[in-house]
């Protein structure tokens, strides 16, 4: 009946990574992940709603049906079984009474087809005293056929449709049962016993109103059905109707259903209704009055995190844990709270013991994969996005974030194929930038190969799929920074400048001295053999940052092309501070030691050792 939120839900916000190694003032874009390349500079993601969206505990709702450790709700089924035994026996009683009437009727009828469904009614009957409802159903039909208004063969034809039904609904309720109930309740809507059984799968597959309707209807027709009074009120708390919940919840306790299950149903109700201090008391004395009670502790936990009392939240998880190991919810919870704080090694235990307990758990491992990404443990992240895709969920927050890690361990051809599945479910400009800064990345590992005509011709490629997807994202949202910057390196990076600096522009516009779009926007001007105006960029980054390393690298490198050597060896010397292996390189080319190909040809790339990608 109470079902936890699905918390991959997809809002339009943006928190934006990107690509050096460097501090940056924060307007829009935060989280930045450094970058080695030289030419092109930057390259920026964008999560479809945040880098650390909170998780949401399974715990929503104080009352979980079925659960085991639910005390009384064995009884209580067992109890609906027994009184659905006796209102079906007390149907058949009826029945046999009217036994004496149908045979005067078939001495007095003379229609054939009339003597015929009678004939057929009573062979039915017999069949099914017999057991052989098989046999019983064939005979009901053939008998309606003859006569369709021959009220006994429905009432026969329910009555076997009903122990169909409850046959094949099972312990578990499972829903092939629905339509030989629902002929059931057709055939004779005063069957008490279809309609409670109906109200029991609507129930278990979340029906809400057809469950209600249905019970209502098996206890109006049968008021012995005492056992239903506690699944009514928590379809009623579901609903929304506390009255009407108030109402069943204590029926069920005056007819005996005093039990946990019947405190869970009260502790849900005033949970709906935000009692939640009064709801903690009744846990409360539950927990001291049924110490063993893993589901009680539980209950507990959810009550204390919905009144934002967390180290209490935690304690009763860990109770209920301690009562039952084997309560993957609660360490699910567990997980969340943890992940949340940013715990993130307790988190990773509480979500691996969940999945030790229940490895088909989607959201534990969707989840499991977001911690792996806050410990920068992609690999293992990638394995945990697989197998929540494998378990059903298919969102585009999912192949976004798998589509990231995928690009953090260089696998950029699945990056690209994980972030074009999210632009494909949810085509919004977030999700056209970040199909574009993978093909940009991709685009980059294959200019690394040099020598490779292949690769090269691949790039070439990749950089116009990634501008095409960037375009058409800056046609969606004209504000959106990130895509104008990745848009202008790709642009640099095709060695169309004077596009780029149009890009870069835009984005310089919308987010205020962005080191990494002004980086970018001194490329461009570099890239149409302006260098006054590329100083002009790489002087304004190294200003808003001292220690942008990148800034500092293109500074010097302008400063030599503009023919002002003594400028680029004092601009060498502070990069030597921060990177002596990067001051190395600007020193060669102040020495002429590198032909300046860097800038000449726009596309070529120098790595770093040492840095990432």
């Amino acid at each position: 009946m109470f079902r936890s939120k699905n918390p991959f839900r997809s809002l339009f916000s943006i928190v934006v990574l990107a690509s050096m190694n460097a501090s940056v003032v924060p307007v829009r874009a935060t989280d930045l992940v450094p970058n080695d390349d030289l030419s092109n500079g930057a390259s920026v993601f964008v999560f479809r709603d945040s880098k650390k969206k909170p998780q949401e505990r399974a715990g929503g709702a104080a009352f979980r049906k079925g659960s085991a450790s639910a005390g009384g709700s064995v009884a209580r089924k067992a109890k609906f079984k027994s009184q659905m035994a006796a209102s079906q026996k007390r149907k058949v009683d009826q029945q046999k009474a009217r036994q004496a009437e149908i045979a005067k009727a078939r001495a007095r009828e003379r229609n054939a087809r009339l003597k015929l469904s009678i004939t057929l009614t009573a062979r039915a009957d017999a069949l099914m005293e017999k057991g052989d409802m098989t046999g019983a159903t064939t005979n009901y039909r053939e008998a309606l056929k003859a006569n369709p208004k021959n009220a006994d063969a429905m009432v026969g034809l329910s009555q076997v449709l009903t122990v169909k039904g409850i046959e094949t609904a099972g312990d578990t309720n499972n829903d092939a049962a629905i339509p030989y109930l629902e002929e059931a309740v057709k055939n004779d809507p005063k069957n008490a016993v279809a309609f409670a059984k109906l109200a029991e799968v609507y129930d278990t597959w979340g029906k809400n109103d057809k469950a209600i309707a249905s019970y209502e209807s098996s206890i109006a027709l049968d008021p012995e059905m005492t056992a239903l009074y506690l699944p009514l009120g928590l379809a009623y708390v579901e609903n929304g109707n506390s009255e009407k919940a108030e109402l069943y919840i204590a029926k069920a306790q005056a007819a005996g259903f005093d039990t946990s299950e019947a405190k869970f149903a009260r502790v849900e109700l005033m949970s709906k209704q935000n009692k939640n201090a009064e709801a903690l008391a009744v846990l409360d004395q539950m927990v001291k009055s049924e110490p063993q009670n893993g589901e009680a502790y539980y209950q507990r936990a959810v009550v204390y995190g919905r009144m934002s009392q967390q180290d209490k939240a935690v304690d009763s998880y860990k109770d209920a844990i301690r009562v039952n190991p084997q309560m993957a919810e609660a360490w699910f919870d567990l997980g969340v709270i943890y992940y949340n704080k940013g715990d993130y090694d307790n988190s990773l235990k509480a979500y691996q013991e969940t999945l030790r307990i229940d490895n088909s758990n989607a959201q534990a491992h969707a989840n499991l994969a977001s911690v792996y990404r806050q410990m920068e443990r992609y690999p293992e992240a990638n394995a945990e996005y697989k197998q929540a895709e494998a378990a059903g969920i298919k969102t585009p927050d999912l192949y976004s974030e798998w589509g990231f890690c995928l690009g953090k361990t260089n696998e950029w051809d699945k990056s690209v194929a994980r972030l074009e599945t999210a632009q494909n479910i949810s085509p919004t400009a977030v999700d056209d930038t970040n199909v574009g800064w993978a093909y940009y990345n991709a685009a980059r590992v294959d200019q690394a190969k040099k020598d490779d005509k292949a690769a090269q011709a691949r790039a070439e490629a990749n950089l116009e799929k990634g501008k095409a997807s960037l375009q058409k994202a800056v046609q969606k949202d004209p504000n959106l920074d990130a895509a104008y910057l990745n848009l202008g390196a790709t642009q640099n990076s095709l060695g169309e400048h004077e596009e780029a600096k149009a890009s870069l522009g835009q984005a310089v516009a919308l987010h205020k001295d962005w080191v990494l779009a002004l980086n970018q926007l001194g490329l461009a001007y570099r890239g149409t053999n302006d260098l006054p105006g590329a100083l002009v960029q790489f002087n304004r980054v190294v200003t808003l940052d001292g220690n942008n390393v990148m800034g500092l690298f293109n500074l010097g490198s302008a400063q030599y092309a503009n023919k002002d050597k003594s400028g680029a060896k004092k601009t060498q010397a502070r990069l030597k501070k921060l990177n002596p292996a990067l001051a190395d390189q600007l020193g060669n080319i102040i020495a002429g030691v590198v032909v300046d190909e860097l800038w000449r040809q726009g596309r070529k790339r120098v790595r770093i050792p040492g840095l990432p990608f």
